[in-house]
């Protein structure tokens, strides 16, 4: 993958940028998902809508990983602007109010150390600036949890370990929140933090990330 300061397209290396850090090519190309909830109906609703931008699978699987993993963190921008689109084409269809608070989902004080920042923070912050809606830093992950890297787990054992990961610094005073991350795969990181927010008289959440792992592919 091609450095973008140098005004290539992150895919391909072209030069003719057309949209997102993209040429014209390849963001035709990008495996978008539909704008409807993705959450399948057999998965909890505590987290009761799942938006994404696109299908985590080539190329938007190293995508991402160049985001996390390679300090690639000015690519936030890039992913909020398709984000957004999807989150605005889903509420207009459906004639529903956006949300009225952001939250990032937290990482471990470990792996943040590791990183440097943490990547649903810094794709947080750039939607709230694409959509003008707040964001607030107000998640942490439980010590007793800490240990738990959620990425190694099946989807069973996500679900098993995932009951109370989450709780909340300060209360939150808003009827609708979204939880923003960068994947969602089997939604149980959604669905925990989801459950931290409903026990403090939030209303409702949604989950929004860049891209979706389908059930299906998530083992």
């Amino acid at each position: 993958m091609l450095n973008r300061i140098l005004g290539q397209c992150w895919h391909c290396g072209q030069r003719d940028i057309y949209y997102c850090g993209c040429c014209a090519v390849c963001f035709a190309d990008l495996p978008r998902t539909p704008p409807q909830n993705l959450r399948p109906g057999q998965a909890p609703d505590y987290c009761r809508t799942w938006l994404a931008a696109l299908f985590y699978q080539p190329p938007v699987d190293h995508w991402v990983s160049q985001y996390k993993f390679h300090s690639h963190y000015g690519l936030a921008d890039d992913f909020a602007l398709l984000l957004s689109s999807q989150v605005l084409a889903f509420h207009r269809y459906h004639k529903r109010l956006l949300p009225s608070i952001l939250i990032p989902v937290p990482m471990s004080h470990t792996r943040w150390r590791r990183r440097g920042y943490n990547q649903a923070k810094t794709l947080c912050q750039a939607v709230s600036k694409v959509l003008g809606i707040p964001y607030l830093d107000v998640l942490d992950i439980n010590p007793v949890a800490q240990a738990v890297t959620q990425h190694q787990l099946s989807a069973r054992q996500r679900e098993q370990a995932m009951g109370h990961r989450y709780r909340l610094r300060t209360p939150v005073r808003a009827a609708h929140v979204a939880l923003i991350d960068d994947v969602i795969t089997t939604g149980s990181t959604l669905n925990a933090a989801a459950i931290a927010l409903l026990e403090k008289n939030v209303d409702e959440v949604s989950g929004w990330a860049l891209a979706y792992t389908p059930a299906s592919c998530s083992d």
